[in-house]
């Protein structure tokens, strides 16, 4: 890194956010503490969480990606909700790289 910086690139990491994983939007206290990130924390939370479910913990199983597996191999609602989840977390990283990057 020091020869990055050394070569006059910018070094800052003020585009850096935090991500809230295996989230529950039904559990209460976590609700709770995913407020008070968002309040300590303001936009260097993702808007998007990443929703904890089966269908993840089971494709990391099989060292795959959610992408990967079929997605006959889990209830049509599982998996849906799940690719949903991962996009939107996706989608929003993206859009933090290209605003980054100035585009």
């Amino acid at each position: 890194m020091d020869v990055i910086a050394d070569s006059g690139a910018d070094m800052s990491h003020d585009w850096m956010r935090y991500l809230l994983t295996r989230y529950e939007p039904t559990d209460a206290p976590q609700n709770r503490i995913v407020a008070f990130l968002r309040t300590m924390y303001g936009d260097k939370v993702l808007n998007a969480p990443m929703l904890k479910s089966t269908a993840i913990s089971d494709a990391g199983l099989t060292k795959q990606t959610l992408y990967e597996v079929e997605r006959s191999a889990f209830t049509r609602t599982t998996y849906d909700r799940a690719v949903e989840s991962l996009n939107a977390v996706n989608d929003e990283i993206a859009q933090l790289i290209q605003k980054t990057w100035g585009r």
